[in-house]
């Protein structure tokens, strides 16, 4: 009797023993996973910490970027080449154009990023006892992008094509401006010169005459007439000089500068343009041109799109699932989205109409061209052909002005048939000075119709005028 007490308190201290070594393990086993669950914690918000480092953050607009800074124009002289490059870096309509072409090409890198892969996950915890919790993780991807990339790559290839194009041929036309309106305000300012000088003229002959008229030397008509011509040449001045005003301000606005910038500008270079380069030269290769057959394989490559656009989009994904019985399954899924109302026709008949314009636009601007063309060529013919018919007569009038000047100074002329004279070879020596502007604007003009950069020729056309100073021929001397 003495020995089963003894046994059943051995079992007490066995069952209290195991007892207590099954709560220290509990407790061991605790502490671990949750130093375990605290190095996932940690490790979960470094590498969403890292994740959030390496996305990109908002950056403001600087103030100074509302006021861009006005260029300084250089202080030496200007030349037709200087203010062609000029232009280039400081007009605000190109600069605008360079970064419309930046985007661009960002908005085309981004059209060949694929699309990002659908992740899914989902948890179920059962408030039953005996039931395990339910997870659902699913990942899927679209796979029309890659069926897609072909027609998709074509068009966005043609319309970063066409965007540099179009910013090639704004440059060009920049060019062309800038020639243009360098030579216009030339040709005025020597118009202005003649106006002036004449009007001083005028003007001497009037003081001179006013003493004569006193002394009874000539007749009160005549002074009346000078001081109508004199009236007559003073608007002339003012008209040239309000139209100056007005091309020099458009001038300083190709160039990008200041309202109040003074331009020296030096005598325009004729521009060197043979007939063997005219056609050797194809408009074809304008950049305009190119820009809008760029236009067609873009719509042709969208009408394709559209075409495949017809069939399923197709998507495939992998499933991995567990349910409250913890039994685990793995599957494929597949997505099809059915165009089932139209077949997507009316996209294709967009398209297809789209690519039909853009194939009109390009033969309309080929005929354009060539009727522009052949339109400047009659201009210069016709203008060449006036232009050596003042310098033919223009000669021929001075020498009839100087013999009326000796005339008048022996008596034998009266004052108001050498102010007639001289009236008209003033006149003729306007006309033969806007004549020149003409003809080189329309020169100038010539290169970029016919497909020819006008910066380029611009620089020819400078290299040959300065080797033609250094050597001269013998009829220059």
């Amino acid at each position: 009797m003495a020995a089963r007490p003894r046994a059943e308190k051995r079992d007490a201290c066995m069952f209290f023993e195991s007892k207590s070594a099954a709560r220290n393990g509990a407790k061991w086993l605790s502490r671990h996973t949750f130093r375990w669950l605290a190095a996932a914690r940690a490790g979960t918000l470094l590498i969403m910490l890292a994740a959030v480092a390496g996305c990109a953050q908002y950056q403001p607009l600087p103030e100074t970027a509302r006021l861009p800074a006005t260029p300084a124009p250089p202080k030496q002289v200007w030349t037709l080449e200087s203010a062609t490059q000029f232009a280039f870096k400081h007009n605000p309509q190109l600069i605008e154009s360079n970064t419309q072409l930046t985007l661009a090409r960002q908005q085309a890198g981004l059209a060949n990023v694929p699309p990002p892969m659908s992740l899914g996950f989902s948890l179920d915890h059962p408030w039953q006892q005996g039931l395990f919790n339910a997870f659902s993780l699913s990942v899927s991807q679209d796979l029309s992008y890659w069926l897609k990339q072909a027609p998709r790559k074509q068009a966005t290839q043609a319309r970063l094509r066409q965007a540099i194009l179009n910013h090639r041929w704004q440059a060009w036309q920049l060019a062309a401006a800038v020639q243009q309106q360098y030579v216009t305000v030339w040709y005025q300012q020597k118009q202005l010169r003649l106006l002036q000088a004449q009007i001083q003229w005028v003007d001497q002959r009037i003081t001179a005459n006013a003493a004569a008229e006193q002394a009874g030397l000539i007749t009160a008509d005549t002074q009346a007439l000078l001081l109508t011509n004199a009236a007559q040449w003073q608007q002339m001045a003012h008209a040239a000089n309000l139209q100056r005003i007005k091309n020099l301000t458009q001038l300083r606005q190709l160039l990008g500068l200041p309202a109040d910038a003074a331009l020296h500008l030096t005598k325009p270079p004729q521009p060197v343009l043979s007939t063997r380069i005219i056609n050797t030269s194809s408009i074809a290769q304008r950049p305009d041109v190119l820009a809008l057959k760029a236009a067609i394989d873009e719509q042709d490559a969208q009408y394709r799109q559209a075409l495949i656009d017809q069939f399923p989009s197709i998507s495939l994904g992998l499933t991995r699932a567990q349910d409250t019985s913890k039994v685990q399954t793995m599957g494929v899924g597949i997505n099809l989205v059915l165009p089932s109302f139209d077949g997507n026709r009316h996209a294709i008949s967009v398209a297809k109409t789209s690519r039909k314009l853009a194939a009109e636009q390009y033969q309309h601007r080929l005929v354009q061209i060539r009727s522009d063309f052949a339109a400047l060529r009659q201009k210069q013919a016709e203008l060449q052909r006036a232009g050596r018919q003042i310098e033919a007569n223009l000669p021929a009038l001075r020498q009839r002005l100087n013999e009326a000047e000796q005339a008048m100074a022996q008596g034998l002329v009266n004052a108001n048939t050498v102010d007639t004279l001289r009236q008209t070879v003033v006149n003729k020596r306007l006309a033969l000075l806007q004549n020149n502007a003409a003809r080189q604007r329309a020169g100038y003009a010539l290169p970029a119709l016919v497909g020819i950069d006008p910066a380029v020729l611009s620089s020819l056309t400078s290299s040959s005028n300065a080797a033609a100073n250094q050597s001269p021929t013998p009829t220059e001397h």
